[in-house]
């Protein structure tokens, strides 16, 4: 059997989402925090054997790092289903999605948040952790989430992010 990545803009498709989401109560470690998130514009989904096995979800946005303003590529619902996991499904996509973001969406950096454990897996794919602090928008105001950030440069001249306070003037993804 083989796979394909396909592309999916705006809300995604119940189905996909059901796959996709619902296999844990927990999925993503956080759920504990009660944060609330931004839905991502864009989903690229890997269907395997012709399902939805993983998926990476991403949207454009500006930041102020540093008091300067960027243009990023948010980086959000990296999951792959437990009986896809080991096949290197979520690096492809990572690998796909980068492409889109730096190449169609010419954003200056890709921008994404993780959890300790995960560290490894995206510095593998390019991406570099960039101290903080950080801040994020919820409904009670701004909140300094226990996340890594890492970045992932797009392209030349681009290559440092600015030092200094990261304030994201939007919910987290």
């Amino acid at each position: 059997m083989s796979d394909e990545i396909r592309l999916t803009e705006g809300v995604l498709d119940p189905v996909d989402r059901r796959l996709l989401f619902e296999w844990s109560e927990n999925i993503f470690g956080v759920e504990d925090l009660l944060l609330r998130w931004r839905p991502k514009d864009w989903h690229f989904i890997l269907d395997a054997d012709g399902r939805a096995a993983s998926h990476v979800g991403i949207l454009k946005h500006t930041v102020s790092a540093g008091g300067q303003a960027v243009v990023v590529g948010g980086v959000g619902g990296v999951v792959t289903v437990p009986e896809a996991q080991g096949h290197g499904y979520a690096q492809r996509l990572m690998r796909h999605a980068a492409r889109y973001m730096c190449e169609e969406l010419g954003v200056e950096f890709g921008f994404l948040f993780c959890r300790d454990q995960l560290v490894r897996f995206y510095e593998r794919l390019g991406w570099r952790l960039v101290p903080g602090p950080i801040e994020v928008e919820q409904e009670e105001g701004p909140l300094a989430p226990p996340f890594n950030v890492m970045v992932l440069p797009c392209g030349e001249g681009r290559d440092e992010w600015p030092a200094g306070k990261i304030e994201l003037k939007s919910l987290p993804w």
